[in-house]
């Protein structure tokens, strides 16, 4: 009786043990488990002000392409310290937000190079990106990232709603062509003769996940 016992001892301390270890493994795995609104916002800054997207596209790339960290309400203070804006507040809102010319001056005193390109073409964004794009969506303009192309879908990092994918033609439609230099599109280059891979490239699954 006292082997007996023993043993059912011993195997209640293994079951024990083994529940133990499950339960951890099942603590370890909710942890890294990621709701499908982290998911849309990884790598990405959401715009706290509704004319802020161009402050937010630009401290995305900062962010998550340079690893500069600042924020989108460092950014904004600092490009609405242009004299012009000092002198008429208004005149953000009458432009719907900072110009391209506005995230240059910020991205040149940061050390980097605002680089602006004009005639752009799709496969132009695929070898530049990620690249800041102007849309026109539902009547407003608007900042976003071009982030990489998959089939007929391009991704986006929208700070107005985190990653998203719209349909190349849909894409193509919203991509504001301006008079005489066409399509246009922003980088921020490094100034140390560095080139940086896209490392905001969009794996596969986000095309499926982000629709």
């Amino acid at each position: 009786m006292q082997q007996c016992g023993s043993i059912y001892s011993l195997a209640l301390r293994l079951i024990c043990i083994a529940t133990l270890t499950i339960s951890v493994a099942n603590l370890a795995y909710a942890r890294t488990v990621k709701s499908l609104l982290e998911m849309r916002r990884e790598n990405v800054v959401v715009q706290k002000w509704d004319l802020s997207c161009g402050a937010a596209t630009l401290t995305t790339l900062l962010n998550f392409q340079h690893q500069d960290m600042v924020t989108e309400k460092q950014v904004a203070i600092a490009l609405m310290g242009r004299e012009e804006y000092i002198k008429n507040p208004l005149l953000v809102n009458i432009r719907q937000g900072f110009s391209l010319l506005d995230l240059k001056r910020y991205a040149d005193a940061r050390g980097y190079e605002g680089i602006g390109y004009g005639k752009l073409t799709l496969d132009d964004l695929v070898k530049k990106a990620p690249i800041i794009v102007p849309l026109k969506l539902l009547g407003y303009n608007h900042f976003v990232i071009f982030r990489g192309i998959k089939g007929n879908r391009v991704l986006l990092a929208d700070p107005a709603w985190g990653n998203r994918t719209l349909l190349i033609e849909q894409f193509e439609n919203a991509w504001i062509d301006f008079p005489q230099i066409g399509k246009v599109g922003f980088v921020v280059a490094r100034t140390d003769g560095t080139s940086t891979p896209n490392l905001l490239e969009p794996k596969a699954d986000e095309f499926v996940m982000f629709r």
